[in-house]
């Protein structure tokens, strides 16, 4: 039976930091503000009535 693995020391990582780490910062941030307003509409604060159905619910269960 033959063995076979790929030591670590003999992994090519320097392709994994071409990139300026603050760029993907600067991507993510435009990202965020592109959808803000949209994740905004989202957030809802809910009646009691409905947090009371919810934990009524989830007793059932």
């Amino acid at each position: 039976m033959m063995k076979t693995f790929t030591s670590i020391n003999n992994l090519d990582h320097s392709q994994h930091n071409q990139e300026n780490p603050d760029k993907f910062e600067v991507k993510d941030a435009m990202f965020y503000e592109s959808i803000k307003s949209q994740l905004d509409m989202l957030k809802r604060d809910p009646s009691e009535e409905s947090i009371s159905k919810i934990l009524a619910y989830s007793r059932i269960k």
